[in-house]
C-alpha cells in the first residue's frame, strides 16, 4: 500500500518548495506529530542529497527520522522515514509542479511492507492528509 496525497497552493514553485523543505520547522505541527512529544522543539530538513530530516528536542538531543536521498530544487525531494520500532525505512517522495493555480504538491509514502510497518500505513495516511492540509493553510495565510 502506497500513500498518495496532493494539494495545490497559490504560490510559485520556488516559494512552495522552500517552505516545504528549508522552512519545515516553521509550519510542521510538532505539538501533534513529533517523535520527541513534549520535548519537541524543532524540525529540520537539510537541503541536499545526503542531508538529514531530524527533530531537535528541548534538551538538545536529536532524532534522525530519515535521510534525503534526492534533492532537486525546486521540483522534488525524496527522503527516508523510519520509526524506532520498524525493521527499516520507508520512503517519502514529494514532487512540486507548476500549474495554472500555483504549485501542485504531490506526496507519495511507500515501502511499508519492506519496513515491516504495514500496520502503521493507515495512521500515516490520515497524518499526511492533515500535514498537507495544514501546509496549504500556512501557504495561503
Amino acid at each position: 500500500m502506497d500513500i498518495r496525497k496532493s494539494i495545490t497552493v497559490r504560490r510559485p514553485i520556488q516559494t512552495t518548495f522552500t517552505a516545504f523543505t528549508a522552512e519545515i520547522g516553521q509550519w510542521w505541527p510538532l505539538k501533534n506529530l513529533s517523535f520527541g512529544r513534549e520535548r519537541a522543539k524543532d524540525l529540520f530538513l537539510e537541503g541536499r542529497t545526503g542531508g538529514r530530516l531530524y527533530e531537535r528536542f528541548t534538551d538538545g538531543d536529536e532524532y534522525t527520522i530519515g535521510n534525503v536521498t534526492l534533492y532537486e530544487a525546486p521540483s522534488r525531494v525524496t527522503f527516508t522515514w523510519q520509526q524506532p520500532d520498524w525493521n527499516g525505512p520507508t520512503e517519502v517522495d514529494v514532487r512540486f509542479t507548476t500549474v495554472a493555480e500555483g504549485t501542485l504538491v504531490e506526496l507519495e509514502h511507500r515501502g511499508w511492507e519492506a519496513a515491516g510497518a504495514a500496520q502503521a500505513a493507515g495512521s500515516y495516511d490520515q497524518g499526511w492528509g492533515f500535514i498537507l492540509k495544514l501546509f496549504g493553510q500556512v501557504m495561503e495565510g
